[in-house]
């Protein structure tokens, strides 16, 4: 690749300087026009002196670029390189104006350029160009060498790790053998042992075989007795559930009444005891009551309806900041009656019960002040 990109390269440049030399020197080789044309000068000289002078100054053409520059006239007559330059000077040495008009005829029949750029195949700028693509293509083969050396050193270290590895696993399989082969010893002696075991159970269950058939047939009898004692014990639990249900609807059928009863009581105290304000919960409790106890707690009722100072307080069960303070009235001994009162003497009976009752009124209570 170096050879071919040199080639190219310097093919490249050389079509690259022979267009920027032939646009230079089309500029500057009749750079003296005012001496051309007064005649001081000849034409040949003028462009000699202009063109050598330039490619004298240039550093590319020192470092290798061979310049090669042809001005001629249209009927051929070559003014640069000075080919004949020593031969003609005698002819030269004419007047200024025999020079001027000579050189004023060449002008006006016009002049042909030719410049051709070659960069010398020994020269400073053509080693430059090669050695630069040795180095470029020598540094990727350097690095290409040495990626493949640290592979290569990578692949034989994988190699000695996958060598131990496998040292490591033969090691490890020959203890293994090792472990199996006394293992297969072990279980060849326990087989041995099991056999005799087996033996002898064989021989002792024979002998047991008329134990173990009567002891069958005595668990037959055990299960069959069970077996009965719980079709009996379903049949009872199938009756009980039946009582349950009964029961239940019993219950409800006494909740239904209690329910209306405790809606009769309402609309009844609502007409009776106009300064009272009875709960459900208290015209329920009083629903549950016996009949005795009930027109016990209905005189007392109407007690705080006229005058709830002649009713006799038992002790006040809570008082919370914000809220009335609760009473707590006996009646009948084991009777229980709770109210409370503002400042206007208007009751608030909130629940009726009984000494059984108590706990559960006293946290509906709590209830109702939290």
């Amino acid at each position: 690749m170096p050879p071919v990109l040199y080639m190219a390269t310097v093919a490249g440049l050389e079509n690259h300087f022979t267009a920027r030399y032939e646009k230079t020197v089309n500029n500057i080789y009749l750079s003296e026009m005012n001496a051309i044309l007064n005649g001081t000068v000849s034409l040949s000289d003028a462009i000699n002196e202009s063109i050598s002078g330039y490619i004298k100054d240039n550093r590319l053409i020192r470092l290798g670029i061979k310049l090669d520059v042809t001005v001629a006239t249209k009927k051929g007559t070559i003014l640069y390189p000075p080919v004949f330059q020593r031969e003609q000077n005698s002819d030269l040495q004419q007047n200024a104006m025999e020079t001027a008009g000579k050189n004023f005829k060449m002008l006006e029949n016009g002049l042909n350029l030719e410049v051709e750029a070659v960069i010398e195949p020994l020269s400073p700028l053509s080693g430059g160009i090669l050695l630069f693509y040795i180095l470029v293509f020598g540094s990727f083969l350097y690095g290409y060498y040495r990626v493949a050396l640290r592979k290569t050193r990578r692949e034989e270290q994988e190699k000695a790790e996958e060598l131990q590895r496998l040292h490591e696993l033969e090691n490890e399989y020959a203890r293994r053998v090792d472990q199996l082969d006394a293992e297969r010893r072990n279980l060849s002696e326990e087989y041995t042992h099991l056999e005799k075991s087996l033996e002898t159970q064989k021989k002792d269950a024979e002998r047991n075989e008329e134990d173990m058939f009567d002891e069958i047939e005595q668990l037959e009898h055990r299960l069959s007795e069970n077996l009965s004692r719980q079709q009996k014990q379903q049949e009872e639990i199938s009756r009980l559930k039946e009582e349950i249900s009964e029961m239940e609807k019993l219950r409800e059928n006494m909740d239904r009444h209690k329910e209306k009863e405790a809606e009769r009581l309402g609309k009844r105290f609502k007409i009776l005891y106009k300064n009272v304000e009875m709960y459900d919960k208290a015209l329920r409790g009083i629903a549950d009551l016996p009949e005795d106890m009930a027109l016990k707690a209905e005189e007392i009722i109407h007690q705080l309806n006229d005058d709830p100072s002649k009713v006799q307080i038992k002790r006040k069960v809570f008082h919370k900041k914000g809220r009335n303070t609760v009473f707590e009235v006996v009646f009948s001994y084991n009777g229980r009656m709770y109210f409370s009162k503002n400042t206007a003497n208007y009751v608030c009976i909130m629940a009726v019960g009984t000494k059984n009752t108590q706990n559960r009124d006293l946290v509906y209570l709590d209830r109702l002040a939290s």
